[in-house]
């Protein structure tokens, strides 16, 4: 009999341990620890992704049993948290324009205390991202969403999203079905009357000041000119930089090359598979990236690796000459003249928000190089695929 009273005792504490309790991620305050929303058999990714929202961390969470939005499960999205980084936002990699990934599978609490540490990140959130594809589950979040909060306003920039600047809650809302995303943020500590991302563009609350915003959101970058030991990097006619060949190079030549110095060995890891998808060697101080395809069958083998992209997202902050006659800081129109007019695919010039982004996209046989001139329309950077 007293064994029996005992199973009955703990038959709580096992059912609890198995099932693990549900967040709703709509009744979150958004600056709760980290480590209370997550579980690490989940899989968990932290670090920076750019192309997201490039002044924060993220935590990513894909595939995980434990999220609900006001009843609904979310089991098979990506759900994002958001974390201050003082790294990130003093001394940032990422650049209006450049896409730039860098994501670490995390397995326990001192990995995740090793991350934040070395991204000089809080320990608590300020925001969350669910990425939703679903069309029927955006139509049910929608609903949620009005029910508690009323009807939303228009986003003018894009066509279906809808925004709501919940001032009670200190929280902002971000709906962005055009690109499966809503978006939630603690508002307490951001701008009172603008925020911007690659989803939503850019949003007035009232009296934004764009170029003030702009400033404040990358004030403390490293200044270009004040970049010391820059790279020597010499791009030939066929855009080869120092000898180094894209689809043919290997990892082992790159780290033969005097270019190596100072490029970190980043693996990038599937989330839901667990797979390396590719190898990057980044120089954040100079904004200088090199990317390698991994032979799945050897992945240690260098030789085997081979170069298929690399970027230089400002090129002020390294000493560059083209065989070409492309100079950096070189005008829009100006580098047309130059560039052999069959090889170019398509221009860019944009307006508004993304004035800052314009290219010039050039295409042969074995690569796309896309040239990135900056608002005032000179040469700031360039991307070969």
């Amino acid at each position: 009999m007293k064994r029996h009273l005992f199973l009955l005792a703990i038959l709580p504490f096992m059912i609890s341990c198995t099932k693990p309790e549900k967040i709703d991620l709509l009744k979150l305050k958004l600056d709760e620890p980290l480590i209370n929303l997550i579980e690490f058999n989940d899989s968990l990714l932290v670090g920076v992704e750019t192309v997201e929202y490039p002044f924060c961390l993220f935590a990513e969470v894909e595939k995980s049993q434990k999220y609900t939005f006001d009843g609904i499960d979310l089991n098979e999205h990506k759900i994002i948290f958001q974390i201050n980084s003082e790294k990130l936002r003093t001394d940032s990699i990422s650049r209006f324009g450049g896409a730039h990934i860098d994501l670490e599978r995390i397995k326990n609490g001192n990995e995740l205390k090793n991350a934040l540490r070395n991204f000089k990140a809080e320990s608590n959130i300020y925001g969350v991202r669910i990425a939703i594809e679903d069309p029927n589950l955006t139509s049910e979040i929608l609903k949620k969403i009005e029910l508690k909060y009323g009807k939303g306003t228009k986003n003018p920039n894009t066509d279906n999203g809808l925004y709501w600047n919940v001032k009670e809650e200190n929280k902002y809302i971000f709906f962005a079905p055009d690109y499966d995303r809503l978006i939630i943020l603690n508002s307490t500590n951001l701008s009172k009357t603008c925020y911007w991302d690659i989803f939503n563009g850019l949003i007035d609350f009232g009296g934004c000041d764009n170029e003030k915003y702009t400033k404040e959101l990358i004030k403390n970058s490293t200044k270009p000119e004040d970049v010391q030991n820059k790279p020597v990097v010499k791009i030939d006619r066929n855009w080869h930089v120092n000898t180094l060949i894209v689809g043919k190079s290997s990892e082992e030549d790159f780290l033969k090359s005097p270019i190596s110095k100072n490029f970190e060995r980043i693996e990038e890891i599937n989330g839901s598979s667990g797979e390396m998808n590719q190898i990057m060697y980044q120089d954040e101080y100079h904004d200088f990236y090199f990317y390698f395809k991994v032979n799945p069958k050897d992945l240690e083998n260098k030789k085997a690796n081979s170069m298929k992209s690399y970027s230089l997202n400002d090129l002020k902050k390294v000493e560059i000459s083209f065989e070409n006659g492309l100079k950096a800081g070189m005008k829009f129109e100006d580098a047309l003249k130059i560039l052999d007019k069959k090889t170019i695919v398509k221009t860019i010039k944009n307006e508004g928000e993304l004035r800052f982004a314009n290219y010039i996209i050039i295409k042969n046989a074995s690569y796309e190089v896309s040239l990135v001139f900056d608002e005032n329309l000179l040469l700031s950077g360039i991307f070969l695929k």
